[in-house]
């Protein structure tokens, strides 16, 4: 019954991540009901077929002129904060809200990804394992995030699991940003983009997005094809 409602979803053309969401609500039930009700032993929601978007390689990016005026537009200081570290720093979303202050050296402007918040077998979510072992990385920030996340810190007294943000789950964050037509995971996109764009090479830009560099060549392809059509520009008025 749960894959025929899949299937007639996806015949009224509902996104996967909408799916997925549905998909994610009514595991966690089952498994309340597995426990601590014990009216079932296992949960029904496994081996069910749903189709996995293909890889969008021309997704959104914003210039850094584009990324300032956005974020200087989100009120929320918690929204503000989550869009800021996906632009400038190149994190997804569970990296974000697993993001503890022990994980970031102000002193060497380094942020230690590690684990992040997801959801978790028991149906509960936590601190949990990396997407993939490319994930676990160490991420660089400028002076201007350091100064940031030290004026965020002021604003919000430390939790007591000591994460920076203490939404229960990633639910609890729209996956397009109040007013605006991007969405968190195109902010890391945006990074991605601007670094190559500064000459960043791909084995570098690779490491910190937490990909392979195969993944990352064919992901950001746009990016080079806008590079080679610069350096034509240039070379016609070099020579």
């Amino acid at each position: 019954k749960i894959q025929k409602c899949i299937d007639n979803m996806e015949l009224q053309g509902l996104k996967y991540s909408t799916i997925k969401t549905y998909l994610i609500k009514i595991h966690t039930a089952f498994n309340y009901a597995i426990k601590p009700l014990k009216i079932i032993a296992e949960n029904p929601i496994k081996d069910l077929d749903i189709i996995t978007p293909k890889e969008d390689t021309n997704k959104k990016a914003l210039t850094k002129a584009e990324l300032d005026d956005l974020l200087n537009k989100i009120k929320n200081k918690k929204y503000r904060m989550i869009s800021y570290i996906a632009g400038k720093c190149g994190l997804r979303i569970g990296e974000i809200l697993g993001l503890t202050w022990d994980r970031i050296d102000f002193k060497n402007r380094i942020i230690k990804i590690d684990r992040q918040w997801k959801l978790l077998k028991d149906g509960s979510y936590g601190f949990g394992q990396l997407k993939s072992k490319n994930s676990y990385r160490e991420i660089p920030f400028s002076s201007n995030v350091k100064k940031e996340l030290e004026e965020y810190k002021k604003l919000y007294p430390i939790n007591i699991d000591n994460r920076l943000f203490s939404f229960k789950s990633r639910k609890s964050i729209s996956s397009t940003l109040i007013g605006c037509d991007i969405s968190v995971h195109e902010l890391r996109h945006t990074y991605a983009t601007t670094l190559i764009a500064n000459g960043v090479d791909f084995k570098t830009v690779a490491y910190l997005m937490g990909h392979d560099v195969e993944q990352t060549i064919h992901t950001y392809a746009h990016v080079t094809k806008d590079m080679l059509k610069n350096a034509t520009e240039k070379i016609n008025k070099i020579f």
